[in-house]
Parts: structure tokens; C-alpha cells; sequence
């Protein structure tokens, strides 16, 4: 059985990534932080074992960037579609036309999300046609299919979806029931994408820090407290 895992990766550029966070940060600032979180995060993904690790990038230009700054030996592929959703069935369908019995999408705005959770996801994905990773504002950090049952929920899951609102775990539950999969759910997480956001991993890492927990998430972490020396926590 083949397993990936597709991270939904930009090209870290001023003005394009983490355009919420702008200000506090500025636009230099913010695209710094990203590809901490993206280095980060596929750092980490590489701990997990017989895994192909696959980068879903946009723009259509930015496979040699994001190449050199995260790894050679991952796959690349375009995002293509013109909404998530599109983009999204584009990238499951992808897999599945390359043999994965289990695919695994995930985004880069959680860099501190525990390997463990994806370790359960793939376990999940024996006795489950979807597996879901909730955000807690309302999105999701993580969806996986098993391949067996892919014709069944995809796109169903991502059609109709309000994107980018709190509204878009709910709807997707709700598409899995009307195609009548099998749903296994991971425990909640965060992502950043606000400055109420970054505000909470810095204060979760340094909590992390003070009980003497490893902190996956090394290069957000000076980053993170570069800034907040530069900028003040004030402004957040």
C-alpha cells in the first residue's frame, strides 16, 4: 500500500503569503515567517516513515524556489483549478492516478501540529473512507482518503464549500454523509492566520519551552521571537 501526504505549499513572496497578518508584520516579515512554517513543516513530515511527501505549489513558477528551499527528493505538482475545491480534487485525483492507496492533504499554517495526528490519520484511513483533522476556527487541517471509496466522496467533499469561513468543517461533514462514507475524526488544532493567531503559538511555544518540550516547529520558533522583540507584544 502507497501513502502521501500533498502539502498545499505558495511560493513564500511579499504581498502573497499571510497577507492577514500585514500588519502587524510587514510584508516582508510575513513571507519570512511562512516559509519558516513551510521549512518547518516539512521537516517534521519527514519523520514519518514509507510516506511519499508530495508539494502542491502555486504560482505555476514556483516549483524551483519552493524546490531549493524545502527538499529534492519530495514530488512536485501544480495546484490547477480555479478555486480550492478545484484544486483540491485536482490533487487527490493526482494521487490516486499514481497508485496511493491512502492520500493525506494538508496545508503549511500549523507548523507545530503534532506527526502523531498524521500517524493516526493513516491509521484511521484501514477502517474509514475519510479522515478529518478539525481546526478550531472551524476549517479543517487535514483531510485523507482511502482510495478504495474515492469516486464516491470526491469531489462531493469539496463542492459547495464557503472557503475561508467557519463554516467549512461543518459542510464537509455534512458532504460525507450524503455520499454515505465512513468519516474517522483527529483531534482539534489551530492554524495561523491572524495576529490573534501568531500571538497564541508564541505564547504556546513558549509554554512548550518552560516544560522542557521538544519544539518541532525551531526555525517559527526564533523567528517568532525575533519579531515579537522587534515589534512589541503590545501590537498584537
Amino acid at each position: 500500500m502507497k501513502t502521501c501526504v500533498i502539502v498545499f505549499a505558495k511560493n513564500p513572496v511579499p504581498n502573497r503569503v499571510k497577507t492577514r497578518l500585514v500588519p502587524p508584520l510587514s510584508p516582508e516579515q510575513a513571507a519570512m515567517l511562512y516559509t519558516a512554517f513551510l521549512t518547518d513543516w516539512c521537516a517534521a513530515l519527514a519523520e514519518l516513515t514509507d510516506v511519499d511527501i508530495v508539494i502542491a505549489y502555486t504560482p505555476e513558477d514556483a516549483q524551483p524556489d519552493l524546490q531549493a528551499l524545502i527538499r529534492d527528493d519530495a514530488t512536485y505538482i501544480p495546484q490547477i483549478g480555479d478555486d480550492l475545491g478545484e484544486r483540491l480534487v485536482y490533487a487527490t485525483r493526482w494521487a490516486a492516478e499514481h497508485g496511493y492507496t491512502k492520500i493525506l492533504i494538508v496545508g503549511s499554517d500549523s507548523p507545530t501540529l503534532p506527526i502523531s495526528y498524521l500517524s493516526e490519520a493513516i491509521t484511521l484511513l484501514d477502517a474509514r473512507d475519510i479522515v478529518i483533522g478539525p481546526s478550531v476556527d472551524g476549517g479543517y487541517y487535514l483531510i485523507g482518503f482511502a482510495v478504495e471509496n474515492l469516486t464516491k466522496t470526491v469531489p462531493l467533499v469539496f463542492s459547495e464549500i464557503a472557503w475561508s469561513t467557519a463554516a467549512v468543517f461543518q459542510q464537509t461533514v455534512t458532504h460525507v454523509r450524503e455520499a454515505e462514507g465512513t468519516l474517522g475524526l483527529l483531534p482539534p488544532w489551530y492554524d495561523i492566520d491572524t495576529a490573534e493567531d501568531l500571538a497564541f503559538l508564541q505564547a504556546h511555544i513558549s509554554a512548550m519551552q518552560l516544560a522542557g518540550d521538544t519544539v518541532q516547529a525551531v526555525r517559527t520558533a526564533s523567528i517568532l521571537a525575533e519579531l515579537f522583540d522587534k515589534i512589541g507584544l503590545t501590537q498584537f
